[in-house]
């Protein structure tokens, strides 16, 4: 199994994590905006689609396999390498809150808090909503797929690619259908059982690259040039239409944003990706995303105690030293955490010992992406 890094995707990440945590600040400072909250919406929507898009050479090896046990490690994998540093989060943010093994701590720790709407009583851990979502993709896309190839006896890119269409669809009805649009935001956004699709759009993704990756490699420049405008103009357009869906009821824009999100999720991949080979060239350019990339868990699941934290010591300063002090104390302890708790957890995961799976982006010598 490969387990060399892209820089390109690890900077993505680290870009996205910021792109959160930087807002959030701004917004409890208060300093914020509404553009500072569009910005940390389409951030949390960037890293969805990634998500699916890093994962998808796994899901797909377990899929083609055909056996619950390589799925079990799939899933033994994602739990060791998501749940144990959310739990050591939850418990810390819990602890502050006077909300340790409360009723609404117990549903932040089974990831059930948003599963059909808002369940608790106060959402205290208000990032947790986004992790819950992942947490049910990793359980349901696969299993999906699992059960759909068996039916059709076909386990080939197209046939999981026509399964990974019909789960987008089923949960787009089910949103249409069921959502309450006049509380868009809690009770449709960021709500698991309406936006567990939003991964699947990164896994859909990730086949159309390795489909025409071959041939967009000899035209780097025009590629990266295409790229370029291509996130420019769907950014633009979703920024819009992220402002417009916070719009009273009926606002269309609303029905609209979970396509817009997933295009801009996947327009910034295609952008990093036609820069993947420049970022990677550059060793210390090349370190420095690795290093950006492995905090940028840490760095989201903190990033609201840190901000607690500078905000009560330097609330009096001004909002530049503010946020310098945040990044600094973001980076420092998100880099202290990774290194003594995530990293050997990392180490300690299993390893899939019958299949191989394919590296997540083609790199000058072959490499992949760990996830």
């Amino acid at each position: 199994m490969h387990t060399s890094r892209v820089a390109a995707l690890d900077l993505l990440r680290g870009l996205a994590a910021f792109a959160v945590a930087i807002p959030h600040y701004l917004i409890i400072a208060p300093a914020g905006s509404d553009v500072a909250e569009r910005v940390s919406v389409l951030a949390v929507e960037v890293f969805f689609v990634l998500s699916g898009f890093v994962l998808a050479p796994q899901i797909l090896a377990c899929v083609r396999d055909g056996r619950p046990g390589n799925l079990g490690i799939f899933l033994v994998r994602r739990w060791m390498r998501t749940i144990l540093p959310y739990l050591f989060a939850l418990v810390l943010i819990s602890v502050i809150a006077d909300q340790l093994l409360s009723a609404d701590f117990v549903r932040y720790a089974l990831y059930v808090q948003n599963l059909f709407g808002q369940h608790n009583r106060e959402d205290y851990y208000s990032v947790a909503w986004s992790l819950s979502i992942e947490e049910w993709f990793y359980v349901t896309f696969p299993l999906w797929l699992l059960i759909g190839t068996a039916c059709l006896r076909r386990s080939d890119t197209a046939g999981c690619v026509l399964l990974a269409v019909a789960f987008i669809a089923a949960v787009t009805v089910a949103r249409t259908a069921f959502g309450d649009f006049a509380n868009w935001g809690a009770q449709i956004r960021r709500v698991v059982s309406f936006r567990v699709d939003s991964i699947a759009y990164g896994f859909l993704l990730y086949v159309m690259v390795r489909a025409i990756e071959a041939r967009v490699a000899r035209w780097p420049w025009t590629s990266a040039i295409i790229a370029v405008a291509l996130f420019s103009i769907v950014a633009y357009v979703t920024f819009h239409i992220t402002a417009a869906a916070a719009l009273p009821p009926p606002s269309r824009a609303a029905h609209w944003f979970p396509f817009g999100a997933a295009a801009l999720g996947m327009a910034a991949i295609v952008l990093f990706h036609a820069l993947r080979l420049a970022l990677q060239k550059v060793d210390k350019v090349a370190a420095f995303c690795a290093f950006i990339g492995r905090i940028s868990y840490s760095v989201y699941l903190f990033h609201l105690m840190w901000a607690l934290l500078v905000r009560s010591a330097l609330g009096e300063s001004p909002l530049a030293a503010q946020l310098a002090a945040y990044v600094g104390v973001c980076v420092a302890g998100s880099t202290v955490f990774y290194h003594y708790f995530e990293r050997p957890i990392l180490a300690a995961r299993p390893t899939y010992r019958s299949i191989r799976v394919e590296p997540v982006l083609a790199l000058a010598h072959g490499e992949g992406a760990r996830a």
